[in-house]
């Protein structure tokens, strides 16, 4: 099928590759069917809503914001999504970026998007306690003492 995309013009999805989110996503409970798309040499994707053009939102991995993030999903959402094995998991985390001000783009570390990749099932949870930050900051300055910790 031929999705019109928001970043990348109409691209050709197999219907495999479509991702079901039964419940949708909050606030766009109508959209149910996403594509993820990613290039090679980005640590960025898109995860694109096959019904509405402009329902598209800018991911990437928590863990390269966050090595350790870390959560433990319901039963409920297990089952909800068919998981078996954590190989299946694929969590994605929002970006959000202030029209005209990149430098100030943030990551939702509260409500990751967690998918079965082999079920193609979807769906964001909501980690209220965790302690995870809504906006976390992506883009941080690093001092010297910090680059040279990291080494």
């Amino acid at each position: 099928m031929k999705v019109k995309t928001k970043f990348y013009g109409e691209v050709e999805v197999a219907p495999e590759e479509i991702i079901h989110f039964p419940a949708g996503l909050p606030g766009f409970e109508e959209d149910k069917e996403y594509h993820f798309i990613q290039h090679e040499d980005s640590v960025f994707g898109c995860l694109q809503s096959c019904r509405q053009a402009e329902t598209a939102f800018i991911v990437l991995s928590p863990f390269i914001i966050c090595p350790d993030y870390d959560f433990e999903l319901t039963a409920t959402n297990q089952k909800e999504l068919g998981l078996s094995k954590l190989e299946e998991v694929l969590v994605l985390a929002v970006v959000t970026i202030p029209p005209g001000k990149p430098e100030e783009a943030t990551v939702n570390l509260q409500a990751p998007i967690v998918i079965n990749q082999t079920m193609k099932k979807g769906m964001q949870v909501i980690l209220s306690d965790s302690g995870y930050p809504l906006r976390c900051p992506l883009w941080t300055k690093q001092t010297s003492s910090s680059v040279a910790a990291a080494k």
